[in-house]
């Protein structure tokens, strides 16, 4: 074949016109595959998914004969001709796959790069290489392959993959995570078992990925993390505990209101508050706890409610025996605006505590605010009915100060001729010279 008609055939195949390519591509398959496939490797990396599409069941109706052409295709300038090549060498499945591997050139960087994509889209025989690749000398090929684990419907990646997340580098875990964060769902067991045996730090990870299925059953295993891992696990238990929005779960955070760690405290009431499942009967009770800070963080988390059986138990936290509570009382009831709190909030301007008596006045002070009626708008002078008269141009109503009427600039106020002292409608002449008008 002559080259003028390699090119016109390759021009073909990339038509927007379907009927065009399926005649190039009808005349290409009564090629032999030494003249075919080249002009088919030519035409790859193209926009349009619909040639891509009619290129990639060409090149599967050469089966092995094109493996040799499209793994060379790897070694491509064009990206988008090695990314189209991957996808093409991934369709052709599990028969091709021992002799892809044999065709790889060794000590080729991009060539393994783009190996170990195409590994990730084949599946099935190719998974186990693909692992290997996790292991590859090259760093960059290590963490090609393991970004590239995402693409797999393999439950057998998840287990090497959370391995991955033992490594000291940060950016080789990173990219571990997001590729889990797709396929961790295909071997939860997996997932449940690094819960328990992982590092500190890989379990931070861990419990991101656990936390996504919101299951119940993970209670005991992320209150057991609450109680004995470090503080940035612990943080990380509570805000998964907080997306399993059952009232048991919400229990158990009302239950780390009173943990004797300060940002324990905090995040669980932060993530009470983010559960957003209204008062519980758990929360109501904890205003009356032994432990101060179960009932202070209730108090809080009491006054962001607007159920009406939480203003009467606010009121009984004013007599708290703690300041910290009383004073989270009066902010809870200023937030309320209840006018029924007025007066017992008054009585605590005397409490003998000052962070109490400042949370009392700034609680009324808030209640009066939300009480008050809005301020009438003031209507300018000139607009009022007792300082208008009619213009004697027009008609409308102007200021009864104004010299020239803002609707037909007539003048509204005659000037005597002589003295030139403004002169009022109606008068026969100037009261200071005696001119007539």
């Amino acid at each position: 074949m002559k080259d003028q008609d390699k090119s016109r055939l390759r021009e073909q195949l990339i038509d927007p016109k379907s009927e065009v390519r399926k005649k190039a591509l009808a005349e290409l398959k009564r090629q032999p595959a030494e003249v075919a496939l080249p002009v088919l490797v030519s035409a790859l990396g193209q926009k349009n998914g619909d040639v891509q599409a009619d290129l990639t069941k060409a090149f599967l109706g050469f089966r092995d004969e094109a493996l040799p052409y499209l793994v060379r295709a790897l070694t491509s300038a064009e990206w988008r001709t090695r990314k189209a090549a991957s996808q093409v060498i991934a369709a052709l499945g599990d028969g091709a796959l021992a002799r892809f591997l044999e065709l790889i050139p060794k000590n080729e960087e991009d060539v393994d790069y783009w190996m170990v994509q195409t590994l990730s889209l084949m599946g099935g025989e190719a998974t186990p290489y693909l692992i290997k690749a996790f292991a590859h000398p090259n760093r960059k090929i290590r963490l090609a392959a393991v970004r590239a684990a995402g693409n797999t419907k393999d439950a057998r990646i998840v287990k090497p993959l959370l391995a991955m997340l033992e490594e000291t580098s940060w950016p080789l875990r990173k990219a571990a995570f997001d590729s889990l964060q797709r396929v961790h769902h295909l071997a939860p067991q997996a997932i449940d078992e690094a819960l328990r045996t992982a590092s500190v730090e890989a379990k931070f990870w861990v419990i991101q990925l656990a936390a996504e299925r919101r299951d119940p059953a993970l209670l005991p295993i992320f209150t057991a993390i609450i109680e004995h891992d470090p503080e940035e696990s612990k943080l990380e238990a509570l805000r998964a505990i907080a997306m399993i929005e059952t009232r048991e779960a919400q229990k158990v955070l009302v239950g780390y209101l009173a943990h004797k760690s300060w940002i324990v405290r905090k995040t669980a009431a932060d993530c009470i508050w983010e559960q957003g499942l209204g008062v519980s009967d758990e929360l109501l009770a904890s205003i009356s706890a032994p432990n101060v800070d179960a009932r202070y963080w209730s108090v809080k988390l009491l006054g962001q409610s607007n159920e009406p059986r939480v203003f009467p138990a606010l009121l009984e936290c004013l007599h708290d025996s703690q300041p910290s509570v009383r004073a989270a009382a009066c902010q809870a009831l200023g937030a309320l605006a209840d006018k029924r709190a007025l007066a017992p909030l008054m009585t605590l301007l005397n409490d003998p505590a000052e962070e109490v008596r400042t949370a009392a006045v700034l609680a009324i002070s808030q209640i009066g605010e939300k009480d008050a009626p809005a301020a009438k708008p003031s209507v300018p002078a000139h607009l009022r009915p007792e300082n208008q008269q009619p213009c004697r141009h027009c008609g409308k109503k102007v200021g009864i100060n104004f010299t020239f009427c803002p609707f037909c600039l007539g003048h509204l106020k005659a000037a005597c001729r002589k003295c030139g002292r403004p002169m009022e409608a109606g008068w026969k002449g100037c009261p200071d010279c005696g001119e007539p008008a």
